[in-house]
């Protein structure tokens, strides 16, 4: 099991409930080490680490996460308010960076906890009345560490931040998805279509692909060599592959071919 790191914050409604679901269902201890007065646990293999600010501006976490991985619990928030829990990996694929991190900047990934994640999540459906499961593509920080990251959320109001059955079932499987992870997945990323991803989603749950993350229609224009070189330098295992949307690249679909051949990238379509 590779060493991991589960990120809470007192400022998020969601991330304290399921705080307090990983110290009811599972025998955290609190640390005896102090790291920059932020509260820590250990449970096996796993830290469990407390913030008091905002976790998508925290730009320290290599000082105080002596973990291989690092994984947020989050709350999600939306303008359609529709319940529904969300995963994805950290960057700011363009010349802005309005919720933490850097500019151009892409975080490591891990995309066969990704998938086993959202596959573990799937079985639980039907005890998650109304709740939609969907990938998000790449986005915010923080996206300065060196350690791969992913974002598990819960959204998209506060009847679902405070959500026990839901938070429940999400603790539970993504402490499975650590401790159980499957590999020997084929490994890509994807471009194009929308924000929330049916089709990507649907990719992990349904073929031997796993994603290090996606870059939306929204942002296809910044994509460059450099934020290539990131997204293959940057992920736990060997990326061959490029999942492209067919309807997402817009004008910008010669150019993006041209430059993944240059690299020598499988292109798949979906």
């Amino acid at each position: 099991m590779i060493k991991s790191a589960l990120i809470v914050s007192r400022k998020d409604q969601a991330s304290v409930n399921m705080l307090n679901i990983l110290l009811k269902n599972y025998n955290f201890h609190p640390s005896s080490e102090s790291r920059d007065k932020k509260t820590y646990y250990k449970y096996k293999n796993i830290e469990l680490i407390v913030l008091n600010e905002e976790m998508i501006y925290c730009n320290y976490l290599e000082k105080i996460c002596k973990s291989e991985r690092i994984i947020f619990l989050s709350k999600h928030q939306s303008k359609s308010g529709k319940p529904t829990l969300t995963a994805h990996f950290l960057g700011n694929p363009s010349n802005e960076a309005p919720y933490g991190g850097e500019k151009m900047q892409i975080a490591p990934t891990c995309p066969n906890l990704l998938k086993n994640y959202i596959i573990n999540l799937e079985k639980q459906k039907n005890d998650l009345v109304n709740y939609e499961i969907s990938l998000e593509a790449t986005h915010h920080g923080p996206t300065n560490i060196s350690k791969p990251c992913l974002f598990i959320e819960i959204g998209s109001q506060i009847k679902q931040w405070k959500d026990d059955n839901a938070a429940n079932i999400v603790v539970n499987t993504i402490m499975e998805s650590i401790e159980n992870e499957n590999d020997g997945n084929k490994i890509g990323f994807g471009l194009g279509g929308p924000h929330y991803s049916k089709k990507f989603t649907e990719l992990l749950l349904k073929s031997e692909y796993s994603i290090a993350g996606y870059i939306s229609r929204h942002y296809i224009k910044y994509f460059n060599q450099e934020l290539l070189f990131q997204i293959l330098n940057k992920c736990e295992q060997t990326v061959e592959y490029v999942i492209i949307d067919k309807k997402g690249l817009g004008k910008e679909k010669k150019r993006i071919i041209n430059l993944l051949k240059e690299n020598e990238l499988e292109i798949i379509t979906i």
